[in-house]
């Protein structure tokens, strides 16, 4: 089996092995915390299955694919950019598939106490500055081990990283009710949709960008936005394709592949139903409907 016929690990094929350019593990009170490189030049499994949360944060590299499946929260096909970050809760199953050139990241080991054991939600390529700043900032220290200024470092933003977390995501609940969404919420939800106009977006990932279940999250989202997650996703998608017809050459059948359609026929439906003419009809007027 090539690469490019693999999928991502489910237990029935043995694990693909990591190849390590470098890798540093610290313990800092309660907190684990892992720096590393990896080649990616073959591709790789990542898994996860642990009685402690696990974040992973991107601070660099590139890679060319990677497919990813929770047990419980988002899945499918994402390409991490430098400060995104997943948040894999304890004991949930994750595996990924990844391949490319190389990632550099930064792995924190929480325990559960740390949010009073309230739950923490699953989320790929999720932003928080503070987060990222500390896994950054962490992995430099880390590079000093000798050095009694870094150590105390380390131990006083291992503190600030428990605190932000006990915060922020330890009081899940009480950031719930009749909460709406914020401009940011607004701005995040925009760019993430946008950014990945073939990714498979489920409820599920897109309210865990905003830190809101998903009964509240979608009569959030209608409110804001006037129509439902899934029909806003479609829609943006119809205007990139119509974008790409009318700027470019290229096959319609590419371009409704390359936006996540799952067939030619699929595509030409749900344009048709939104601009009122098929694809290729729209192409050759120009984008004049009415």
């Amino acid at each position: 089996m090539n690469d490019n016929e693999l999928r991502v690990w489910d237990g029935k094929r043995p694990l693909l092995r990591r190849a390590i350019v470098e890798r540093r593990q610290m313990e800092v009170g309660a907190l684990g915390i892992v720096s590393a490189t990896e080649t990616l030049a073959q591709a790789t499994d990542w898994c996860f299955e642990e009685a402690h949360h696990s974040i992973v944060v991107h601070l660099g590299g590139r890679l060319d694919r990677m497919e990813c499946e929770f047990s419980q929260g988002p899945s499918g096909r994402t390409l991490p950019a430098a400060g995104d970050i997943w948040m894999i809760p304890a004991q949930c199953r994750y595996a990924a598939l990844a391949q490319g050139d190389h990632a550099r990241f930064v792995e924190f080991r929480l325990p559960t106490s740390w949010l009073k054991d309230a739950p923490l939600t699953a989320r790929v390529g999720h932003r928080d500055p503070f987060i990222h700043a500390a896994a950054t900032r962490m992995a430099d220290l880390m590079a000093r081990p000798d050095d009694d200024l870094a150590v105390m470092a380390l131990h006083a933003m291992a503190e600030a990283l428990k605190l932000h977390m006990m915060d922020l995501y330890g009081r899940q609940g009480r950031r719930g009710g009749d909460r709406t969404l914020s401009q940011a919420d607004r701005a995040r939800l925009t760019a993430a949709i946008r950014d990945r106009l073939d990714g498979r977006h489920s409820l599920a990932s897109l309210a865990a960008l905003v830190d809101m279940d998903v009964r509240r999250f979608t009569d959030a989202f209608r409110q804001v936005f006037g129509t439902t997650p899934w029909h806003y996703v479609l829609t943006m998608r119809l205007e990139e394709a119509a974008r790409q017809m009318l700027a470019t050459t290229r096959p319609v059948t590419d371009i409704a592949l390359q936006l996540g359609f799952s067939t030619p026929s699929h595509f030409s439906t749900a344009f048709t139903r939104h601009f009122g003419v098929p694809p290729s009809r729209y192409r050759a007027i120009g984008g004049r409907t009415v």
